[in-house]
């Protein structure tokens, strides 16, 4: 049972450690007042720049137009993020005078709106870079707008077509079998909720492996290793440290549960169910293990952290693609791609997490992912023992692939 002391020891020793009690609660707590803070930044208008532009209006009437509906647009901003500066007349006799505007950065850039745009509603707009592409989808709204208001009138059409042609419509939305409709807020959850357990989810399994990687070159470096196998078998050692490394984690997401449990009920919001609860830790004990196996394998081929963090970015970027990928998969979790991507071992468990917060996964799917995934374990733990047997005390000697084989082999 030695492995059992090990496991309890690494355990013990970094959950007192403060560096875990301020990542736990620490990074939340930073997540959420980024999260929160930008959201303000954004809403405030802090940060934003406020650009200058002018306007060539050919028309002699659509930029004093623009320039009001902007006004207008803006009216309960302190700075708004667009001004313009219209001027009247052709563009052949103003280019070189706007130009020389862009190019001293008086104007951040110019519009061109031609004397056929009644006719051809097209615009044109000359800037130093292609940054303001979004200010564009502003000046096409309002135009749109203002041109088919000259129309209705040209057409002497009773006042209130417009509001009478052109209207929003609202979709409210019900859960299957509800009477009332699902709140903005409860849409917001059931988007973001998925992506938040796959990120808990890859958070746990990589401070686990990144503490194993660790943990095993630090007693490496410092020879412990040695005095620890001469009183334990390294199948002891290494079980004990991915052991007790493993409980750290599934306490870490323990945490981040019940979290997720007060706050759902506080808001009325069923974040986490009996069910999601069940798989997300099957689904964390799997991929713990898998990665666990590489990276434990990892330190045993390595004298420093610097070397092993090298051989170990393949992985990582491989892992990162679920947190690339997650609107894909909240949208179409059925594609073909995100099906394919499901049995990839090393981000199945990311890419199920997300499908099952969704609801869009069937019993099959879960069963056979699971299995993929123990098989997988089984393969990374049985090859990392036989590199952690041998290359655990190997100093000073760099490892070549041929070598490895031979120990997998052995």
């Amino acid at each position: 049972m030695s492995f059992l002391k090990i496991a309890w020891f690494e355990y013990r020793r970094r959950i007192r450690s403060k560096w875990f009690i301020i990542g736990t609660f620490g990074m939340p707590i930073l997540i959420l007042g980024i999260s929160l803070g930008t959201g303000y930044m954004a809403g405030s208008g802090a940060g934003l720049e406020s650009k200058m532009f002018g306007l060539i209006d050919e028309t002699a009437y659509f930029g004093n137009q623009l320039a009001l509906a902007l006004d207008e647009r803006y009216a309960d901003q302190d700075q708004p993020p667009l001004n313009l500066a219209v001027a009247e007349g052709e563009f052949t006799v103003l280019q070189l005078q706007f130009d020389a505007l862009v190019n001293e950065k008086s104007l951040d850039g110019y519009f061109v709106i031609p004397g056929n745009f009644r006719e051809s509603p097209e615009v044109r707009l000359y800037a130093r870079s292609s940054s303001n592409f979004r200010l564009t989808e502003v000046i096409e709204v309002e135009l749109k707008d203002i041109l088919i208001q000259q129309r209705v009138n040209a057409l002497n059409l009773p006042e209130g077509t417009v509001d009478k042609l052109f209207f929003d419509i609202a979709i409210d939305h019900y859960e299957v079998g509800a009477l009332e409709k699902s709140e903005t807020d409860e849409l917001i959850a059931d988007y973001i909720a998925p992506f938040v357990f796959m990120f808990l989810l890859f958070l746990g399994i990589f401070t686990g492996g990144q503490l194993l990687l660790r943990a095993v070159l630090e007693e490496r470096s410092s020879r412990v290793i040695e005095v620890l196998l001469s009183t334990v078998s390294y199948h002891d050692l290494m079980g004990g440290k991915i052991l007790g490394l493993g409980l750290l984690g599934l306490t870490q997401s323990t945490i981040y549960l019940l979290a997720g449990i007060l706050v759902g009920n506080y808001y009325d919001l069923s974040l986490v169910t009996p069910t999601i609860g069940l798989l997300y830790f099957v689904y964390f004990i799997l991929g713990y293990l898998l990665y666990a196996g590489i990276y434990i394998g990892v330190g045993a081929l390595f004298d420093s952290e610097q070397e092993a963090q090298q051989a170990i970015q393949i992985i990582t970027f491989i892992a990162i693609i679920p947190m690339l990928l997650w609107t894909i998969v909240i949208e179409n979790p059925n594609s073909t791609l995100v099906n394919i991507m499901s049995y990839i071992p090393l981000v199945t468990p990311f890419f199920m997490m997300i499908k099952i917060a969704v609801g869009e996964t069937t019993i099959v799917q879960v069963v056979s992912t699971i299995a993929l995934l123990m098989i997988s374990v089984y393969g990374s733990i049985r090859l990392a023992a036989k590199v952690f047997r041998t290359g655990i005390l190997l100093y000073g000697k760099r490892v070549n692939l041929p070598e490895i084989i031979r120990w997998i082999r052995a």
